[in-house]
């Protein structure tokens, strides 16, 4: 099992299963964005006080000027360490 201590901020993880708890109450189709992240790999932007990881799994430019993104929290449980080739590390 991945744990806080093996993931430090710019590691590169792969997302292997999903919190089973996802509840959608804001109405923001959050388990729909954790279903399609599923299976990818992604660079840890930040870690919570809680040892919550921080990835952004999605960017899109609308426009020159404009910026959007798709940000998720997840516990270390639920991905796996990789390296720059997408291998796993741990």
């Amino acid at each position: 099992m991945v744990t806080r201590r093996d993931i430090e901020k710019g590691d590169m993880i792969r997302i292997i299963s999903i919190p089973p708890d996802l509840d959608d109450r804001a109405g923001i189709g959050t388990p729909q964005v954790f279903e399609a992240a599923l299976g990818k790999t992604f660079r840890v932007e930040e870690i919570s006080e809680h040892g919550l990881l921080e990835l952004v799994v999605s960017e899109r430019h609308p426009s020159s000027d404009t910026y959007q993104s798709d940000t998720i929290w997840i516990e270390p449980d639920f991905v796996e360490k990789v390296n720059a080739s997408g291998t796993q590390t741990i």
